[in-house]
């Protein structure tokens, strides 16, 4: 009777052990990271009536600024988004990454220190 329960009890713990292994454990991760100017905070920004010194101080240095022959004064601003997504399932152990990295530059045309517009690029 006694070597029936420890071959009950053993059997439980070997069933339960494979069945651990067989459902395993899965987990996911997915991380967002932007640097840049945010679609929000650029629709604070009004045509002909932003000036340089509001631009700069909303958005901060630009990454490149120059002049046109035209005379309007360009402010170029890089902003990037990186996604970073990792699976891990257990057991075996699988690991799949997936990083992605998305740039584009929002550009701003001042004349006499006046936003007159402004456009993304890719």
């Amino acid at each position: 009777m006694k070597l029936l329960k420890c071959t009950e009890i053993a059997l439980f713990a070997l069933l339960a052990a494979m069945l651990i292994l067989v459902v395993g454990c899965m987990v996911f991760k997915n991380d967002v990271h932007y640097t840049g100017i945010e679609d929000e905070t650029l629709k604070q920004v009004e045509y002909g009536q932003m000036t340089k010194e509001q631009l700069v101080a909303t958005f901060g240095e630009a990454s490149e600024q120059f002049l046109t022959d035209e005379g309007t004064e360009i402010l170029k601003y890089k902003c990037t988004k990186r996604k970073d997504n990792k699976f891990v399932l257990f057991p075996p152990p699988i690991v799949i990454k997936d990083e992605e990295t998305v740039e584009h530059t929002v550009v701003f045309e001042l004349k006499d220190d006046i936003v007159q517009r402004y456009w993304k690029e890719s």
